[in-house]
């Protein structure tokens, strides 16, 4: 192992859970990661960059006595929040580190890239906010949630050309839409009925990088449906008897397998 990578092993982490395209299931690999690290005893602080309106507060936020969402939010109990699009909020994401947490997770809204760059640089790039980050100790790791369409992939492009290897990148591929190359095709590329190749030049990109891919489970539509409307997290989900035992047997089941899924990445996410 080269001593840089050693290096990076032991500096605290910021995670940035990242799309430029919306809809691929970034909140969903927001809430399946934090809920799985709290499971396992590791502290953590938690944000959502869409404001209190996010899917990741609603779910994993604590609530008052009468159930309704709590105003104020620790995020390492539950989630804190701030809108990043807003020019007075999106701040937190640096300031967040003040605590000294060693894992800091954000679920950043769909699109944001743009937004991060005004933090420190201006909208001129994010060397300032990187540079920041690396002089109070943090390291960070980008994970990219990718769907079959070409705006996913072309995310990933977009922040590797941005951060190079100054980040630590993690794509997952949302299994809600298959698992094989065939469902991705512009992730792993593919060769059009004219003969013409297309895609697969950013996964190089990624590899080249020394980036890794992992899987995100699918969940039966239905079963995600009923604890998503319940604002259940998975790990409460797997036991609630407001779900049938079937229900709770594919939770079960997506839990386990997103342990497993997880494990290769787990040291570029301060585990």
């Amino acid at each position: 192992m080269a001593k840089t990578d050693k290096a990076n092993r032991n500096l605290k982490r910021v995670v940035l859970i990242a799309s430029e395209k919306g809809g691929v299931g970034k909140s969903v690999k927001a809430r399946a990661l934090i809920d799985h690290m709290r499971s396992e005893g590791v502290k953590l602080a938690a944000y959502d960059a869409d404001g209190s309106v996010g899917a990741l507060v609603r779910v994993l936020g604590t609530r008052t006595g009468d159930g309704r969402l709590a105003p104020q939010q620790d995020p390492v109990r539950g989630v804190g929040y701030y809108n990043v699009r807003a020019d007075g909020e999106r701040n937190t994401l640096l300031d967040a580190i003040a605590s000294g947490d060693e894992i800091i997770v954000h679920d950043l809204a769909g699109g944001s890239l743009a937004d991060l760059t005004r933090i420190v640089d201006g909208g001129e790039g994010l060397g300032g906010l990187l540079a920041a980050f690396g002089e109070h100790g943090y390291r960070l790791t980008v994970v990219h949630v990718i769907s079959p369409e070409i705006g996913s992939a072309q995310s990933v492009a977009r922040w590797i050309d941005l951060v190079g290897d100054h980040v630590d990148h993690i794509v997952v591929r949302n299994g809600r839409w298959g698992r094989s190359e065939a469902d991705f095709p512009f992730w792993y590329g593919f060769t059009d009925g004219k003969g013409v190749s297309k895609g697969g030049k950013t996964r190089e990109k990624l590899h080249a990088l020394g980036g890794l891919e992992i899987d995100l489970p699918a969940l039966p539509a239905g079963t995600y449906a009923k604890t998503d409307a319940e604002n259940m997290a998975f790990s409460v989900a797997a036991a609630d008897a407001a779900l049938t035992i079937t229900e709770r047997a594919h939770i079960a089941k997506f839990r386990r397998d997103y342990a497993a899924a997880l494990e290769p990445a787990r040291h570029l996410l301060g585990l």
